[in-house]
């Protein structure tokens, strides 16, 4: 499947597709440290997404619309068994039902927005972001340190 935009950023290309397909999601990872205004170099987007069955339908759908389509062998089933789903396609795309310990339900009355090149981006809050990045990983350490000095 071809790929129907020319958005400037992988993450642009994303949440499109999303928005298009009515998908309930937030930007999480580093892609959402960025929104947050800290410095970090990334290739993948990061999604974090409501755990029901129409929302995996409408991701399925979104995410298929990237060049080769990868997501479209996905079903909703695959959203239930695994918290988190790599999708390799011309962006790399992984989504999940929890970041680290944050749902999309918790998650969703914070999140922030932003709007480039015309396209709406919900982000994890700052606060949602430094929880979902609490976690046993070196890199995540060293984010949720450079995080708290934005909190202050």
């Amino acid at each position: 499947m071809v790929s129907e935009t020319y958005d400037s950023t992988p993450l642009l290309k994303v949440c499109r597709f999303l928005n298009e397909a009515g998908a309930r999601y937030i930007v999480a990872g580093a892609y959402a440290m960025i929104l947050n205004r800290a410095i970090r170099a990334t290739e993948d987007v990061d999604i974090l997404i409501e755990a029901s069955q129409d929302n995996y339908a409408r991701v399925i759908a979104g995410l298929s619309r990237l060049f080769d389509g990868a997501a479209a062998e996905l079903t909703p089933r695959d959203f239930e068994e695994n918290i988190v789903i790599k999708i390799a396609d011309e962006v790399e795309v992984d989504v999940s039902t929890k970041a680290w310990t944050v749902s999309y339900e918790e998650a969703a009355p914070n999140a922030q927005r932003t709007v480039l090149e015309g396209i709406e981006i919900p982000y994890l809050s700052l606060p949602d972001l430094i929880r979902s990045k609490q976690t046993y990983r070196d890199q995540d350490r060293i984010d949720v340190e450079r995080l708290r000095g934005l909190l202050e």
